[in-house]
């Protein structure tokens, strides 16, 4: 490892691998929140009507109003993966509801963010850049 640009490439391409990583991983943990539904479900468009706050020891989560159900109604929820993300008032947001109950729902995505399906992509091609990177510089 006498060759300076030999150890810039290989720093260079563990940082596209660690990066791909953690894209990846957003993505699973993401697509986990999806599976807490348990069915497919239905799509929808909502918006965070209020965020999350504090009150005392009690911690109340972010609600979203969307339409769903045969009758088109409006319900006003808590997600079931609102931990998972960053929901502020006014926010557009994309979820799946549950079509034998529609007052369970979960967020796909927000305007801020992608859908977990994009992330892993990303993420798997961002590894394999690092990957190649480190076969090119070796060759």
């Amino acid at each position: 490892m006498s060759q300076p640009w030999l150890t810039f490439a290989l720093l260079f391409a563990a940082g596209w691998l660690v990066y791909g990583l953690r894209v990846t991983r957003r993505g699973l943990r993401e697509h986990r929140g999806v599976r807490l539904l348990g069915v497919r479900g239905s799509r929808t468009e909502g918006e965070v009507v209020r965020g999350s706050r504090r009150e005392g020891s009690t911690f109340h989560p972010a609600q979203i109003r969307y339409q769903a159900g045969p009758n088109n109604q409006t319900y006003r929820r808590a997600p079931l993966n609102a931990d998972q993300h960053s929901l502020r008032v006014g926010y557009e947001v994309v979820a799946r509801y549950d079509p034998r109950d529609p007052r369970r729902v979960v967020v796909v995505r927000t305007q801020q963010t992608f859908n977990p399906g994009t992330y892993v992509m990303n993420g798997v091609l961002l590894c394999l850049f690092g990957v190649g990177l480190v076969v090119w510089s070796l060759i």
